[in-house]
C-alpha cells in the first residue's frame, strides 16, 4: 500500500543544483531532475556513479543498502536543505552520465514543509 501511495506523488521537473556526498567523501555536484515529497532523481558523471554503487557492482541497476546525504536549495527559497537519500536505483544514460533515484530517509519537518510549499506552487 505504501508503494502504490509513493507512485501517486507528483513529481516536478527541475534543473535544481545540488552538492552530493557518499560515505564521507568530499561532497561533488550533481544536478536533481525530479523532485518530489518522498524523494528526488539526480544525474551524476561516471566518477560519482563509481564511488555511489556499491564495491563490486559497478552495473546499473536496482542499489540496496546505500545512503547519499545531498544539499540544495528551492527556487525562491533562502534555506538550504540537507538530507539523506536512499538511493533505489541507477540508470545509465550515455558513457558519462548516470540518473540515480532516491528516497528521503533524513528530512525535518521544516524542510518537509518547504518542500511540500515548492511542489504545491509547481503544479
Amino acid at each position: 500500500m505504501l508503494l502504490a501511495r509513493k507512485q501517486r506523488l507528483r513529481r516536478v521537473k527541475t534543473a535544481l543544483r545540488a552538492s552530493m556526498s557518499v560515505r564521507g567523501a568530499k561532497p561533488q555536484p550533481v544536478l536533481i531532475e525530479e523532485i518530489s515529497a518522498a524523494g528526488l532523481d539526480f544525474l551524476c558523471d561516471r566518477g560519482a556513479q563509481c564511488r555511489i554503487m556499491p564495491e563490486g557492482r559497478k552495473v546499473p541497476g536496482p542499489v540496496f543498502g546505500v545512503y547519499v546525504n545531498m544539499v540544495f536549495t528551492l527556487p525562491n527559497s533562502a534555506t538550504e536543505l540537507h538530507t539523506r537519500c536512499r538511493v533505489l536505483f541507477c540508470h545509465r544514460l550515455s558513457q558519462d552520465s548516470y540518473r540515480f533515484g532516491c528516497e528521503f530517509h533524513q528530512l525535518d519537518e521544516e524542510a518537509q514543509e518547504t518542500l511540500n510549499a515548492f511542489i504545491r506552487e509547481a503544479l
